[in-house]
């Protein structure tokens, strides 16, 4: 399929990929959560009590397998403070300028592998501001044209010590040797560390595929280290939001540009249109009381934009 025929066929809706569950019994019993997230389904369930929300999430994380990984996402967040917890888990979402949207992208990146993100609405009266989740297609053959933002060492003249590899994790986030700088990479910057001969890298990589729990295979995830590098998918979001009817024009006199929340991170174009990505997408505006658990592999997330001034939204996220 070319570009423009695929600009305009369209990502299209599919509410079947919508499950509805009733709060009473997933309190009672999270198995229906976790048998739909098994499915590639998103999750949603209404009138959720705050407190019921953290419960929640940390049961299904629980029976997923990923426990410690909610409770590690949670303190990470409010100990680098871009974000504040609202209750035990769930924490705020990054502040909007006046008619910012979020483009589709799965929280996090290939280093973290985050499997299981939930969104909860304690309040939503904005005349925007729709949750889109976008179903990833990791069996597209669009996945090699993308790239993601990534770091990687080169080491010169020897070889690391067990103790020093420990070392590069936990101060450079690198898993030596594997993050070893590799022949394809686009180097971006380079800095030279404390661990004698090893040099930090950051590059534009090829993607890589990552387990999923949840699904038990390999996959591609739309890391938001893919999303946030490419100029491409701001421009396409907004073709998006325009074709559903979900866009808020700004003034005339408004930098359009600062409508995108990553334009300073955006270094690239790949040339991929969200059709060749993405198999289909569930829009809805959260109510107060909506809870929402998606696979954070193959769902990404996005947020329509607003007019300033018309309303309150008040959403909370949680990862593990």
């Amino acid at each position: 399929m070319g570009r423009d025929e695929a600009r305009d066929r369209g990502v299209r809706e599919d509410r079947s990929k919508l499950v509805i569950l009733q709060a009473g019994a997933s309190r009672a019993n999270v198995q229906p959560i976790i048998d739909n997230l098994n499915l590639d389904q998103v999750v949603m369930i209404p009138g959720v009590p705050p407190d019921q929300a953290d419960d929640l999430m940390y049961r299904v994380a629980e029976r997923a397998g990923l426990r410690d990984s909610l409770a590690l996402q949670a303190g990470f967040a409010e100990l680098y403070g871009h974000r504040k917890r609202i209750g035990k888990y769930f924490m705020t979402v990054n502040k909007r300028r006046d008619y910012q949207f979020i483009a589709p992208h799965s929280e996090g990146s290939s280093f973290v592998g985050m499997q299981l993100a939930a969104f909860y609405c304690n309040t939503n009266t904005t005349d925007g501001g729709e949750t889109i989740l976008l179903n990833a297609d990791d069996s597209s053959t669009a996945w090699p044209s993308l790239r993601e933002k990534a770091r990687r060492g080169r080491i010169v003249g020897r070889s690391l010590a067990p103790h020093e590899i420990t070392r590069a994790r936990g101060l450079y986030q690198l898993r030596m040797p594997g993050d070893t700088l590799r022949e394809d990479d686009q180097i971006i910057s380079e800095t030279p560390t404390e661990i004698p001969g090893l040099t930090v890298l950051d590059v534009l990589a090829k993607p890589s595929k990552i387990r999923s729990r949840l699904l038990d295979r390999d996959l591609y995830a739309y890391w938001d280290t893919v999303e946030c590098v490419d100029a491409d998918s701001a421009r396409e979001f907004e073709r998006l939001l325009s074709q559903s009817g979900l866009l808020k024009e700004p003034p005339a006199d408004f930098d359009r540009r600062m409508m995108d929340d990553a334009i300073a991170r955006r270094i690239w174009q790949s040339g991929v249109t969200y059709e060749q990505i993405f198999r289909c997408k569930v829009t809805h505006k959260l109510a107060p009381g909506d809870l929402v658990l998606v696979n954070n592999l193959t769902w990404t997330h996005a947020v329509a934009n607003w007019t300033p001034s018309s309303g309150v939204r008040e959403v909370a996220a949680a990862f593990a």
